[in-house]
């Protein structure tokens, strides 16, 4: 990657994909003194902006085929042109020295592209969007207001005898009409007619100037532009409180559910077990009621059972069936029987469900045992919830660079100069060969066959260093993990086993976790030719439906193929970190592990992913809720820089999303961490009930040692003591071999030597 980033940095220019390049092939805002095949030297830094002006006759040209920008014609300007007054022209110059100024009057002038078009009239609004001038139409925000307080006595009888009087009190538009007020302190506007206000309403309405209506192209790419522009704006001005909902609050509730874990449980997994009874439930009463297997007076009597008044389940259900008639739920008779067949298929599935619970009631308490065990874990070295931030610092720096590697390699291409017709109606019109259409000169990058080759392996360097950093860091996490269930005398494992888990799986286990990330990256990279392929066919795939169901299934194949190995892997670096064995002897191990203890690892697994995900949820829906609250009631007593400008936010609905999706990666960091640590703790768990299973001698804690069989069973901690407290070693027939207070991880890689 270094090499092929250094090629690109040679021959690329990021300027081009920054600034852009005109019809010349001349990129705007650089200086290019040497003169070249196509491209004479030119001097435009002061002329940082593109402007396409005639945007409408390139799109129409390339209305066939896909749309690319590097195919449109452009002309570097000082500014983007705004409709005024005066009449404005945008002249295409390939001397800027004799014309300094690209937009002026109709005069043409020498050194001007005549056969390209120029000049052309502005006749729009145009706005810089990354250094393009784009049409914008201007849109005006009008924002009304009043106040739909009860009306005094008083004033009623004053409205009675004043008819053509408007009020500032009541629910009638008629006599309270909506009053316009400023967009800054709309409020303050309401309370001015009515200092007592206490119930306030309002309404915004948009005006658009439609310049470009009649344009029905660019009247999609307006529509689009104005709503991206409107979200990106939002953001800007609700960016502190962004990261305050969304970072610090999600940082905050991630320690709180930590916490809460560590206390609750037990309370949290049967919690998790009545919610799916719940669900499943409700869905096998929806699917009887939608096969007339429930009519509505049972389902009343069946509900009236358990304490609810028959109004209240008649409002309930009315309710509910008006939902389903509006969201197309309401089933047809056609399909009633399907309902049934599913009602039959929901109840089989109630009933397995039961069973599994009554028969798997001490593999859920097994499941509590390891999630508080990873709890207590984490109190012994809670520093170990931060070290996420350090595969992330990475993650991006290796995003960073490459992004601008690949600026540097996708601008390597050459430029050539190429004629192409100015309209479309000529194309249509004119021969095969186009001698007939009206010629233009524009810029035309080919690529080098060589480059593509290039960006395709630095992709895949991206693929396999990113599994390479998601792969140290669940080795790293692992392996801290691994020393606090060895270790004999947990008061000794303290948050300087991160730093030693650290090392040691830089030291002896990187070129294990290569390998693993390498087998990751090459299913991905074919996973992208394939929907590259998918994507060149879909012209073929339209009229072959064989070829469409083969690139579907093969595609859900090497889906469910990478998810398999993720998980294999994912597995084999606990191993890695327990015993430091490499990588196939890992998944050999860890294979058998997982095999032997399917159903332990089932329910462990479905019951502590599933409390993760609520509390990510949980997370993202209190960070979101927070800044819905500040965007609708923002404090007063708050300093403006925390606030932003709260009050000029058009719509909560984008600031919100972001925040929850902010808050749930700043959630998924926590409880991540506390993932692999579960998983750790069960593969060691495992482990120890395979190794000691005949001397009955358990590296696993007290509350995990009362859920094993047989009535001889103690700690190896315990054993341990006894044996120090008499100055002697313990045989190996009470413990397992070489049992010491620490594991030994200053002399050899793994956790545990004799495993």
């Amino acid at each position: 990657m270094i090499i092929i980033a250094a090629i690109g940095y040679t021959k690329g220019d990021p300027k081009r994909l920054m600034y852009g390049s005109d019809w010349l092939g001349r990129t705007c805002g650089t200086y290019h003194p040497e003169n070249s095949t196509h491209i004479p030297p030119y001097d435009l830094t002061d002329y940082k902006y593109l402007m396409y002006p005639r945007l409408t006759k390139d799109l129409a040209m390339q209305s066939s085929t896909s749309l690319n920008l590097r195919k449109l014609y452009g002309v570097c300007v000082r500014s983007c042109p705004v409709r005024n007054g005066s009449t404005q022209y945008v002249h295409a110059y390939t001397n800027y020295t004799l014309h300094p100024d690209p937009i002026n009057n109709l005069s043409s002038a020498s050194g001007e592209d005549v056969r390209g078009g120029s000049p052309w009239k502005v006749s729009f609004n145009t706005t810089n969007a990354l250094f393009r001038c784009v049409p914008l139409n201007k849109v005006t925000i009008n924002q009304y207001i009043r106040c739909t307080d009860d009306c005094s006595p008083q004033e009623i009888e004053y409205q009675e005898n004043h008819s053509n009087t408007t009020m500032t009190c009541g629910r009638n538009i008629t006599s309270n009409p909506f009053r316009q007020c400023p967009p800054s302190n709309c409020k303050d506007f309401a309370r001015s007619l009515r200092p007592n206000c206490t119930s306030i309403e309002t309404k915004r309405e948009e005006i658009r100037d439609d310049a470009m209506e009649e344009d029905t192209i660019l009247e999609l790419l307006l529509e689009k532009w104005n709503r991206v522009a409107h979200w990106i704006g939002d953001i800007q001005k609700a960016a502190i409180p962004i990261l305050l909902c969304g970072g610090l609050l999600a940082f905050l509730l991630g320690f709180l559910w930590l916490i809460l874990l560590r206390f609750f449980a037990s309370l949290f997994v049967w919690l998790v077990v009545v919610l799916v009874i719940l669900m499943l439930l409700a869905l096998t009463f929806l699917t009887a009621y939608q096969g007339d297997l429930l009519g509505s007076q049972q389902l009343n009597a069946a509900i009236e059972k358990y304490g609810m008044s028959s109004d209240a389940v008649h409002d309930a259900w009315t309710t509910a069936s008006g939902y389903m008639d509006r969201t197309g739920y309401q089933a047809s008779k056609d399909t009633i029987g399907y309902w049934a067949i599913s009602c039959y298929v929901m109840i089989a599935i109630d009933v397995m469900m039961l069973c599994l619970l009554i028969f798997m009631c001490g593999r859920i308490r097994i499941a509590i045992g390891i999630i508080r065990e990873a709890s207590k874990a984490v109190r012994r070295f809670p520093v170990i919830v931060l070290y996420p931030i350090i595969p992330t610092v990475f993650t991006i720096g290796l995003f960073a660079y490459w992004v601008v590697a690949a600026a540097y390699i996708a601008t390597s291409a050459s430029i050539t100069v190429s004629d192409v017709a100015t309209t479309a109606t000529e194309i249509l019109h004119a021969d095969n060969n186009a001698t007939n259409a009206t010629l233009g000169v524009i810029n035309e990058i080919k690529d080098d066959q060589i480059l593509n080759y290039l960006v395709v392996y630095h992709l895949f360097g991206l693929l396999w260093t990113n599994e390479l950093i998601s792969a140290f860091a669940t080795t790293t996490i692992a392996g801290a993990f691994c020393e606090y269930y060895w270790t004999l005398n947990k008061s000794g494992v303290r948050s300087v086993s991160v730093g030693r888990s650290m090392w040691r799986t830089f030291r002896y286990h990187f070129g294990t976790m290569a390998f693993g990330s390498l087998i990751i990256a090459i299913v991905q990279m074919v996973r992208i030719a394939l929907e590259y392929l998918d994507r060149k066919t879909k012209s073929l795939q339209e009229t072959n439906a064989i070829i469409r169901v083969v690139i579907r299934c093969v595609q859900c194949f090497l889906w469910c193929f990478e998810k398999c190995l993720k998980f294999l892997n994912r597995n084999a670096y606990i191993v890695v970190a327990m015993k430091g064995s490499n990588l196939t002897s890992a998944l050999r191990e860890s294979f058998s592990l997982l095999f032997a203890n399917a159903a332990r690892i089932a329910t462990v697994g479905i019951i502590s992913k599933f409390l993760l995900f609520l509390g990510k949820l949980f997370i993202a829906s209190v960070s979101t809720f927070c800044m819905f609250l500040l965007i609708r009631n923002p404090p007063s007593h708050m300093p403006t820089f925390f606030l932003g400008d709260l009050n000029e936010v058009s719509s909560p609905i984008f600031p919100m999303l972001l925040t929850g999706l902010l808050s749930f990666a700043v959630g998924s960091f926590f409880l991540d961490v506390y993932g692999t640590g579960v998983d750790t703790i069960l593969m060691c768990f495992c482990k120890d009930c395979e190794m000691n299973k005949d001397t009955r001698a358990y590296y696993m804690s007290d509350e995990l040692l009362a859920f094993m069989n047989g009535p001889v069973k103690k700690s190896a901690f315990q054993v341990f003591k006894v044996g120090s407290k008499s100055g002697e070693k313990p045989s190996d027939n009470a413990v397992s071999n070489n049992i010491s207070e620490y594991p030994v991880v200053e002399l050899s890689p793994p956790i545990r030597r004799d495993l």
